[in-house]
């Protein structure tokens, strides 16, 4: 028998909600304050719980921070005599199911309990074919298991050695930032990391990010500045987006590669450089040499030490060490307290082909992780499918089959299957709740909620 709490200090719809739920075969117990609330709470571990926000001791809200905070079990239904957007947020924040408002509608509570018991129900199946969430993970650590990562923490580790120039070559979202942030760290974690986006600067103003400026070496020099060079010391300048450098900036760059001095603008003290420079790009910088978009000595100057990093469909067997690591981060992040993955879900991730890579995959579980509220990871699978599928399959792979007609929403499709069942049916609801595996009162909303023109049958 189902247990279910009422937290409420009004007698009278405490008790209609006891003869309501005890009509239903609920084992029911009611209680005025917060506090009796909790010491039954700890004792006899309901299954749902109607809380008040309202109570003579303290409001609804926090007695579900105490209970969360005691890992008390239980889907908790908040319920309020007032709109308050405020306290709704709040609970929900603090992992309540639900919400509702008084007066109760007894129609609206038999929908909502349906719609709590199956997600309860669905989360302990999926909990039985889920993927525990390892958390033996560092921050800001390199994750991968593949050989080609593998041969990248090889790389970085024979080149943090030495005070070379390092050429990061990889697409969009692979993490050359955080590779060129563990080759400073293996090198001079005592020294500053500068990083300089080059696409993100104007070109005027480049120059005077890179070398710094003199008070009054040009319109609006109020001051000196430090350039980058300069403040990374003996430490890393990490030069993103190389190849959106000008042709005058690339010339002017290459001379401090190969003299180690530079001045700032409009100045004449020559500084020397002393910091390894590592540079990054998501370009062919050969091929734009044959254009001449790059320069080919700075080409060469730059490629001393090249590290290509994969793409993550080259290296589909980190994309569970990622997960788990990122969903690491996140709980951390956001006070959450996912420990698993359903296996459907795993696979998908694992199928997926990641045009945006790691970085892509870091914000699906970032969304995922937003919509979550228990301990098992929860998103839509329809996040990582491809617009533009099918895709020609490469060589040796089987094809994808091809999908022909309208590619239709869920709701869409929802809609006209209920649709078909009612004309199977000749509108006999009983007989559709049974074929469509659904409640009576959950039939009715749906046919409201698409206004199906219906003549109903008993």
């Amino acid at each position: 028998m189902k247990r279910i709490m009422i937290v409420d200090d009004d007698p009278s719809l405490a008790r209609t909600l006891e003869l309501y739920f005890r009509g239903r075969n609920y084992e029911v117990s009611i209680f005025g304050t917060g506090l009796e609330a909790l010491d039954h709470w700890r004792d006899e571990e309901p299954d749902l719980i109607l809380l008040d926000v309202q109570l003579p001791d303290m409001d609804g809200p926090e007695v579900l921070a105490a209970a969360k905070k005691e890992q008390l079990e239980g889907e908790v239904v908040m319920i309020t005599a007032f709109h308050d957007t405020e306290a709704t947020l709040k609970a929900i924040r603090l992992g309540a199911a639900d919400y509702l408002y008084k007066p109760i509608d007894l129609d609206s509570l038999d929908l909502l309990l349906e719609k709590i018991l199956q997600q309860k129900a669905q989360r302990a199946k999926m909990a039985q074919r889920s993927h525990v969430i390892s958390e033996y993970y560092k921050p800001n650590q390199i994750i991968g298991r593949s050989k080609k990562m593998i041969d990248v923490i090889k790389a970085i580790a024979q080149v943090a050695q030495t005070p070379a120039s390092v050429l990061l070559d990889g697409e969009t979202g692979t993490g050359k930032e955080l590779v060129a942030q563990t080759i400073h760290q293996e090198a001079a974690p005592e020294e500053p990391f500068v990083a300089v986006n080059c696409a993100a600067i104007v070109d005027n103003l480049l120059e005077s990010e890179f070398f710094g400026h003199e008070k009054g070496a040009f319109t609006g020099a109020m001051s000196r500045k430090v350039g980058k060079l300069e403040v990374a010391g003996k430490g890393t300048v990490f030069l993103d987006e190389i190849a959106e450098l000008s042709l005058d900036l690339q010339a002017k760059f290459l001379r401090v590669l190969q003299e180690r001095e530079f001045q700032r603008v409009g100045g004449v003290k020559t500084i020397s450089l002393d910091a390894r420079i590592i540079a990054a790009t998501n370009r062919d910088l050969e091929k734009m040499v044959d254009e001449g978009g790059f320069r080919e000595d700075l080409f060469f100057r730059l490629k001393v030490f090249v590290i290509r990093i994969p793409p993550l469909r080259e290296r589909p067997e980190d994309v569970v060490p990622l997960t788990e690591y990122f969903i690491h981060r996140l709980n951390q992040e956001m006070q959450k307290k996912v420990s698993r993955i359903p296996n459907a879900h795993l696979e998908a991730l694992k199928a997926y082909d990641w045009p945006g890579n790691v970085r892509e995959l870091q914000n699906v579980l970032r969304r995922a992780m937003i919509l979550t509220t228990g301990e098992i990871l929860e998103f839509d699978e329809n996040w990582i499918r491809r617009k533009d599928a099918p895709q020609a399959a490469v060589s040796g792979e089987v094809p994808k089959p091809v999908i022909e007609g309208p590619l239709l929403s869920l709701e869409e499709i929802e809609k006209a299957h209920i649709e078909k069942v009612l004309l199977h049916t000749r509108g006999n609801y009983g007989e559709a709740c049974r074929i469509l595996g659904i409640s009576r009162p959950t039939l009715r909303r749906k046919i409201g909620d698409y206004r199906l023109n219906v003549e109903w049958k008993e």
